[in-house]
């Protein structure tokens, strides 16, 4: 695995960090007679699957306002006749980011959407007794084809003790971009036992006796935080390489074993990213006081049924590229873990049920043997807390994700 020696900074700094911009939740509180407005989230991804969220704003200055989730259905159309059919799922209102909202989702197959042509979406939702209470669609957009990461790489900057993580890409004559990343890692817990105590027969024996993996390495994951934007188009290349992103301390639980970030990219239409980039504008309070509000954002998703019903979101059509990089400490031994803990330990005989289950009932763990005289099996367990030993104590999972490269279990 190749690692760059250099990020530029330079271009870092003009593109990304000076014009990114980050979808923030917004409050509003709007109201046309009984109707709210439907907040409508979710970009069509041809070539992916398209996942569209439907959420009511509910006001802030009422507590008794509690609608039935919303129900819909829907269908996405191309120009050359294809027509994907939604399918309808269910979410918990409680993980809304638009003030307090309860809503569901579409999800569509468009797989076989293809960029060059354009496409709409159609939805209708649904009344709680049955039947169709309004009807919406978007403008016809077109299908921006997708931009080109060219590589991700990373290289170790010693003044900052960090790892910087660059993208190269061709534009492929778009100007208008968003971004976002999921990260993946693994590492292991401070020691390592094969040890594995039965609360119920207070004997201790081994995890491989058990076909179980031990509590060595876990696995965590996480997605980028904010939605970000930026523009090219005052750049005059098409191309642009290694613009630093994403910054992770070399002290970082996420660089101690393996790592995996993978990327997603797509071109934004002009009108996609003056929408987003107003909004961004209000949620951090940069705008002025002449900028305009949520409210005030055209929309390109409209109600036909009821043309006086407000709806908010923007719809944007693209085929998303990705692009996966590793990072192994194995080869690279950046990781710098630091002084070692402080841990707790107690020496408890082998003979010693009830002690050990006074042990383990306290949050210990067994983790190494000890042999005295020649009877061949152990006298005495060293424990330890089991924030030392059990890796699910620091926040992962014993989940190894798809395709991950490490035999380790």
């Amino acid at each position: 695995m190749a690692t760059k020696s250099l990020i530029r900074t330079a271009a870092f700094a003009a593109l990304l960090l000076a014009a990114a911009s980050c979808i923030y939740s917004y409050e509003v509180d709007i109201r046309r007679g009984t109707d709210y407005p439907l907040v409508v989230e979710g970009d069509i991804h041809a070539g992916g699957i398209t996942t569209l969220k439907l959420s009511y704003v509910q006001p802030f200055d009422t507590d008794d306002y509690n609608p039935a989730p919303i129900r819909a259905q829907g269908y996405i159309e191309a120009e050359d006749g294809t027509r994907v059919e939604g399918s309808e799922r269910y979410i918990d209102p409680a993980s809304s980011t638009i003030g307090r909202m309860t809503g569901g989702l579409l999800a569509f197959d468009t797989g076989s959407l293809k960029a060059g042509q354009r496409c709409r979406l159609h939805f209708e939702t649904l009344n709680p007794a049955g039947g169709v209470a309004n009807v919406f669609e978007s403008d016809w957009l077109d299908l921006n084809p997708a931009p080109a990461i060219d590589a991700l790489s990373y290289s170790k900057n010693d003044d900052f003790e960090e790892l910087w993580i660059g993208l190269s890409m061709h534009c492929n004559g778009a100007h208008h971009f968003r971004w976002s990343f999921s990260e993946e890692w693994e590492y292991h817990s401070d020691l390592y036992t094969d040890l594995k105590f039965d609360p119920k027969t207070k004997l201790i024996g081994k995890y491989y006796e058990s076909g179980e993996p031990t509590l060595y390495y876990c696995w965590k994951s996480a997605n980028s935080p904010k939605i970000n934007i930026f523009s090219t188009a005052n750049q005059t290349e098409d191309r642009f390489e290694d613009l630093a992103f994403h910054t992770i301390p070399l002290t970082d639980q996420r660089l101690q074993t393996m790592y995996r970030i993978t990327v997603r990219l797509e071109a934004l239409s002009e009108n996609a990213y003056n929408y987003w980039y107003n909004m961004q504008q209000n949620s951090e309070g940069q705008g002025s006081i002449f900028s305009p509000t949520p409210s005030e954002m055209a929309s390109n998703v409209r109600c036909i049924s009821d043309p006086g019903l407000q709806v908010m979101g923007y719809i944007n059509a693209a085929v998303q590229a990705e692009a996966v990089m590793y990072y192994d400490n194995a080869i690279n031994k950046f990781y710098k873990s630091g002084p070692p803990r402080p841990r707790d330990e107690h020496k408890v005989s082998a003979n010693q049920l009830d002690s050990m289950s006074f042990w383990y009932a306290r949050g210990y763990l067994p983790y190494y043997e000890i042999y005295e005289g020649m009877s061949g099996d152990p006298s005495h367990y060293m424990w330890a807390i089991n924030d030392c030993i059990d890796c699910r104590r620091l926040g992962g999972t014993k989940n190894k994700p798809a395709g991950w490269p490490t035999g380790h279990n």
